[in-house]
């Protein structure tokens, strides 16, 4: 039995891939989403702690993970690498494209939040803040927006917003949905509500990332893009939907 981690793209891929293949599966997301498996699939949901994962290991006798989670979902990829390695399990990684980072000067590049925040407060206060980082970073960005006008496009589902309500987050000045595909839509959309500022993570062109820098660079806009992190060694990494077909044909999973 494999365990695939999604609620992505990739995933997505994963699931048509698999289900073609007819190879049983279970399907994991953090929180519950409306998702369609084929008949070798089962889906489930809730976070993994060590312990509950390496449990859900043994009683499935899973015999390899396939990650095609959020690059930005830190704790997972720990656990699961902790988990598979102490089992000496494999875990292919199904990257996504990221375009080539831009040396334009209105693009900004910055590790973390705490970088961000910093960049923010001391180079655009004020301005009116577009937060693409989804809503769990709502709570993390609470001095800039308590300040300062701000926006925040988070997915229209009820566990999102609900965050955003727990955040206590004005509930007006929230965009529900997801990333725009064209240009022209986020231009559309950063001219309406006015956007000073665009913050939003290296989350490649599974999100949009080029579309949303190409709009600011329209603008004249400055763009804050928070860097992807790096994935534990242990995966072993897949370039595409493609080559995961061939180490699934083949069988060459070893870690």
């Amino acid at each position: 039995m494999i365990l695939v981690f999604g609620g992505t793209t990739e995933g997505k891929q994963v699931i048509k891939l698999l289900d073609g293949l007819q190879i049983p599966y279970f399907y994991s997301t953090k929180t519950e989403i409306k998702v369609t498996l084929g008949s070798t699939g089962i889906y489930r949901f809730g976070a993994f702690s060590n312990a509950v994962l390496a449990q859900f290991i043994k009683e499935h006798q899973i015999e390899y993970c396939i990650h095609a989670s959020h690059p930005f979902a830190t704790v997972l990829h720990e656990t699961v690498a902790e988990e598979f390695e102490k089992q000496h399990l494999s875990v292919l990684r199904l990257e996504r494209e990221y375009p080539k980072r831009s040396t334009s000067n209105g693009v900004h590049y910055v590790a973390n939040y705490s970088e961000a925040i910093l960049l923010l407060e001391t180079s655009f206060s004020k301005k009116t803040l577009l937060g693409l980082t989804g809503v769990q970073t709502i709570e993390k960005l609470e001095h800039y927006w308590e300040t300062n006008p701000s926006y925040f496009r988070i997915l229209d589902r009820k566990s999102s917003i609900d965050i955003a309500v727990k955040s206590n987050y004005p509930l007006a000045q929230l965009i529900l949905g997801y990333a725009n595909t064209t240009v022209e839509e986020e231009v559309t959309l950063y001219i309406d509500k006015k956007i000073g500022v665009i913050l939003t993570k290296e989350s490649g062109n599974s999100g949009s990332l080029q579309v949303k820098i190409d709009a600011a660079k329209e603008l004249n806009l400055p763009i804050i893009i928070i860097k992807k992190p790096d994935l534990p060694r242990y995966f072993k990494s897949v370039k595409c939907i493609e080559e995961l077909e061939s180490l699934l044909k083949t069988n060459t999973l070893c870690p």
